[in-house]
């Protein structure tokens, strides 16, 4: 799978045209360029830094080392919102640590009822963000911000975030290509308080997010429940875990009372 991923970004040859013994060039660069990628690989880099991007609900996004690969629970997390959007008038969206821009340009794109902004506190990740909005011709409003500090006096009908989760604790159970690749910052909580960002989220959401308004999380697995209790605490209604791809507990979401 991945020899035939490398093969066809280095051919610029779908799969289809390869396996049908489409004729292509195999010279020196060709050569020489498939080499460096194995040899990246051995290194366990991910294929998607090595190649710069990143497959993702029907397109493309660039990807380095600044933003976290997106993910196929990810695309569940949009498929979830998308639906719940096209039940609604024009609305406003906010995607919090938006990275490389995936589910603010994919909403867009999918929600043409939808007027989107997203935020990142790494202006590199921003620059990537903005670039694959330019590309794949989305549009979106993009700015720096951190969520533990901001505020805002804009009102927003929907907010969503796939904020940093992971706790230290289980990075022994984390592989080493993602370890030693993707961003830290973009992962990592602390074992003493794990909720801090949807903690700051939901303190944001109480000046920002209309009432009637909806707020879409994708969490830790083992930690669902207690985001689910803190928007329940918040009086937040409908508020629901729903599985991922595997069966996990992934996402949660809730109305605004």
């Amino acid at each position: 799978m991945l020899a035939m991923f490398i093969v066809e970004h280095v051919s610029g040859f779908s799969s289809t045209d390869i396996l049908t013994d489409h004729k292509f060039q195999t010279g020196p660069n060709f050569r020489a360029t498939i080499l460096k990628y194995i040899l990246q690989l051995k290194k366990q880099e991910p294929i998607q830094y090595i190649l710069g991007k990143a497959y993702f609900y029907d397109n493309y996004f660039e990807v380095n080392e600044s933003t976290l690969i997106p993910r196929p629970e990810t695309e569940e997390l949009v498929r979830l919102i998308v639906e719940y959007l096209h039940q609604k008038p024009l609305l406003q969206v906010l995607d919090i640590g938006t990275g490389s821009g995936c589910i603010a340009t994919t909403i867009a794109l999918n929600a043409p009822n939808a007027s989107v902004s997203a935020l990142d506190v790494s202006s590199s990740a921003l620059a990537v963000a903005e670039r694959n909005a330019n590309v794949i011709g989305a549009d979106v409003s993009f700015f720096q911000a951190d969520i533990l500090t901001y505020k805002s006096d804009q009102k927003f009908d929907l907010i969503v975030s796939n904020p940093p989760y992971v706790r230290e604790s289980e990075k022994k159970e984390m592989n080493k290509n993602v370890l030693e690749h993707e961003p830290g910052k973009a992962l990592f909580v602390t074992d003493e308080d794990p909720l801090i960002f949807y903690d700051a989220i939901i303190d944001f959401a109480k000046d920002t997010l209309c009432g009637g308004g909806a707020i879409f999380f994708e969490v830790n697995q083992y930690l669902a429940n207690e985001v689910g209790s803190l928007l329940e605490k918040e009086k937040y209604n409908a508020v629901h875990i729903n599985k991922d791809i595997n069966g996990n507990d992934r996402f949660v979401s809730g109305i605004k009372s």
